[in-house]
């Protein structure tokens, strides 16, 4: 089953050069974790082609591409550990608005006057 984080930019070091090992689309192989294939986000296209490549050969994978948010922490110095940390925040976050109802986020989003009424 192809899994996907999805990210929007990437952001160029002090340099003004690509950053050449975070900030990167990685397709990587579940058991393991290790990275079969790596590239830059204008080249998303490739590695989506690579993923479905290796689910046909029956291996299992993830494709991690780094948030707005994770690209915006490592641009003001956060290392792997908060990194980690941060994720694992959002991920504790996404599930808490998870209901084991047939509701799902609705209970909890604000009314929009735009939108028809329920």
């Amino acid at each position: 089953m192809l899994k996907c984080c999805k990210g929007f930019l990437t952001k160029p070091n002090l340099e003004g050069k690509q950053n050449m090992s975070k900030n990167r689309i990685k397709v990587i192989e579940a058991q393991s974790g290790e990275v079969l294939f790596e590239c830059d986000f204008e080249d998303h296209d490739k590695a989506f082609d690579y993923a479905h490549r290796m689910e046909d050969m029956g291996i299992e994978i993830k494709i991690h591409a780094p948030s707005l948010t994770e690209t915006l922490a490592e641009s003001l110095g956060a290392n792997e550990e908060e990194l980690s940390a941060m994720r694992g925040e959002i991920d504790d976050e996404i599930a808490s608005h998870i209901h084991t109802d047939e509701l799902g986020c609705v209970v909890c989003m604000p009314e929009d006057p735009n939108l028809p009424k329920q």
